[in-house]
């Protein structure tokens, strides 16, 4: 056993299959599946974040720009109205880091705050992009808590339908999304999202964020009925990122294990029949579990310094983590000067957390830097066990997966292409 685990978690869990979650050799991926050998053709285009405006009405639980990012438990519009996008500037930083990978393709990832509190700056970014000289290579995704989406369709519908991905926060049924996110209403959110169906070319990712009083399950069933209506395409969910461990671990690391039982009982029973259900980050999960992939760092890869987040003008490799981390900006002459990082210390953690040596990290990779640099060791440690629960439960079901999949002729390629493809645009793993 690490000795890393002299530093183990007060809060250690024991499950009734998969024993103390807190031991790093919990779970152990099991190796590949001689039956698939598919070489996936995964996405390799560059993401870059642009923060358009730090102000937010959602007053979400916990919020984590507000608490973990800039270090206040203050309301965010109250704190942060200074991080607006100045589109021409922040547009020039873009096409400079678009002109160093001529090649690939740019994600442009619009975030927040809320986006659409500042929907003029995002179309005057976007339609200086498409001015430029190999437009083609861009395209556009939004994180917002949709709300306002039936404004900018009137005020902007071709940058509305130019969307590539719309990411909506949705924590649940009607009662517990407005309790989590008490600036807003689920009611006024679908009523925005069936306007937003008909004038859509893009996709809809129904986004969760868990929280200890919060049901994973009804989420679930949330994203069920909007998917049936072809409301929404897609569905994630994750852990909030927050200082503050878990009141009562054991009670919560009990519930999402049932409630996530359930939600793998459903898509089993769907993939039998030969349908997919595009929950991306789990299906990933299965192409990790099935073809004996690794990550080969963490979920969001920040240690490669192959990210670009812009706020107020600079470049970080995460918009999550505290402000000093940039990494470059303009210069007087309004040229691009990106300072040559070694990123490796933002993974330094991975050590004490024993990461190395724990049976799941071929997918988690270390799970995400912004909890482990900016909140407790002890909420941390609490992560370490909910995701060796979490590929342990969907492991235990590979087997009868991987015989839907070959029965139904559904190939890993498939898998990746119709909802994997789209971890890599969220927080990747739970």
């Amino acid at each position: 056993m690490s000795k890393n685990l002299n530093a183990c978690p007060k809060s250690k869990v024991k499950h009734p299959r998969l024993g103390d979650l807190s031991r790093l050799d919990a779970v152990i991926m099991v190796d590949s599946n001689p039956q698939f050998n598919d070489v996936i053709d995964e996405d390799k285009s560059i993401m870059v974040h642009l923060t358009v405006t730090g102000r937010c009405y959602a007053q979400c639980k916990g919020c984590i720009n507000s608490a973990i990012t800039v270090g206040s438990l203050k309301p965010r519009s109250s704190i942060i109205t200074f991080q607006e996008t100045e589109p021409e500037r922040d547009s020039t930083i873009i096409l400079d880091l678009a002109g160093r990978h001529p090649s690939q393709t740019f994600s442009v990832c619009f975030y927040g705050g809320e986006p659409f509190l500042a929907t003029d700056k995002m179309v005057k970014v976007w339609k200086i992009l498409k001015e430029a000289k190999g437009d083609n290579k861009f395209r556009y995704t939004v994180y917002t808590n949709g709300e306002l989406l039936i404004d900018a369709l009137k005020q902007y519908p071709e940058f509305m339908q130019d969307m590539w991905l719309y990411s909506v926060s949705i924590d649940g049924d009607k009662e517990q999304h407005n309790r989590v996110r008490k600036g807003t209403s689920l009611a006024k959110i679908i009523d925005n999202l069936r306007e937003l169906k008909s004038n859509l070319n893009g996709h809809i990712l129904h986004w969760s964020t868990l929280r200890e009083e919060q049901s994973l399950l009804k989420c679930f069933e949330e994203f069920m009925r909007l998917y049936e209506e072809r409301l929404v395409n897609h569905f994630f969910w994750h852990w909030a990122e927050t200082q503050e461990p878990y009141e009562n671990f054991e009670t919560y690391t009990e519930k999402y294990g049932q409630e996530l039982e359930k939600i793998i009982d459903a898509y089993t029973e769907k993939i039998s029949r030969g349908e997919l259900l595009p929950i991306c980050h789990l299906n990933e999960l299965i192409l990790y579990l099935i073809a004996g992939k690794e990550r080969g760092h963490t979920a969001c890869g920040v240690e490669l310094a192959k990210n670009y987040d812009i706020v107020s003008g600079k470049v970080y490799p995460c918009a999550d983590l505290p402000s000093s981390h940039d990494i470059g900006e303009l210069n007087a002459q309004g040229k691009l000067k990106l300072k040559e990082s070694d990123l490796s210390s933002l993974v330094e953690y991975k050590n004490w957390l024993g990461c190395y040596e724990c049976g799941v990290h071929p997918y988690c990779g270390g799970r995400c830097p912004v909890q482990a640099l900016a909140g407790s060791r002890e909420r941390t440690f609490q992560y370490c066990q909910l995701m060796r629960l979490h590929v342990g439960i969907i492991q235990e079901r590979i087997g009868e997966i991987s015989t839907a999949l070959i029965r139904n002729r559904i190939t890993l390629q498939d898998i990746y292409q119709r909802s994997a493809f789209l971890s890599r645009y969220t927080d990747v793993v739970p």
